[in-house]
């Protein structure tokens, strides 16, 4: 619990750089806003984590079943059309019951749901970007179905999934709670430590 105490102050510590755009909006400084959700042709969305002040791929997320206590913890990365309504990526997943793991393995996209666009951008927190460009990053909503497989010492198998990977950065458009959560079984996991971000790789943006 200490460990993912320690997540979630560094979220906020992090967020706090939101304050920047109204700053910048006061100034007449543009920021990057994305524009209508079917104009993002092609996204790319990451669990992140961020040594050094540098974003990368292969950060941790965690998530926790309220009713239950079981706390999900998430690597993963992947692209996602939404004109199209592709999505692909995967990752791994720990899922911890009474201190303990009551399951491992990898996830596989299986399909696209839905993504809801929400603007902003990292560039003002003075961040460096080590997956793309600032100018490409945006928060938003996206929701994709996974096959989650556990590991052969648990038992191997798959089960359905639902993930939703949630980013809110500086200037986004409406209240987003950073990090992911997943419905699976009787299971309803909820956001509760960890990054998320996405990158627009192709489609119209405007400042």
């Amino acid at each position: 619990m200490k460990a993912m105490t320690n997540v979630v102050l560094s979220r906020r510590q992090l967020l706090k750089g939101a304050g920047a755009v109204g700053v910048l909006g006061a100034l007449g400084i543009p920021t990057t806003v994305f524009a209508d959700d079917e104009e993002v042709e092609l996204l790319r969305w990451d669990l992140v984590h961020f040594p050094q002040g540098l974003v990368l791929a292969g950060g941790e997320d965690i998530a926790t079943d309220a009713a239950t206590g079981d706390i999900l913890t998430l690597t993963g990365s992947g692209e996602a059309a939404p004109k199209k309504r592709m999505a692909t990526g995967g990752g791994t997943y720990v899922h911890m019951h009474n201190g303990k793991v009551f399951s491992q393995g990898v996830y596989k996209v299986a399909g696209f749901k839905s993504w809801k666009a929400a603007g902003g951008s990292l560039a003002p927190t003075g961040l460096a970007d080590g997956i793309g460009t600032l100018a490409q990053t945006t928060g938003g909503l996206l929701v994709l179905n996974i096959v989650a497989m556990a590991s052969p010492e648990f038992g191997g198998g798959s089960v359905a999934a639902v993930l939703g990977i949630d980013c809110a950065v500086p200037g986004v458009e409406f209240k987003i709670e950073e990090g992911v959560h997943l419905d699976v079984l009787s299971f309803h996991f909820k956001q509760s430590g960890g990054f998320t971000l996405f990158h627009v790789l192709h489609g119209e943006h405007r400042d």
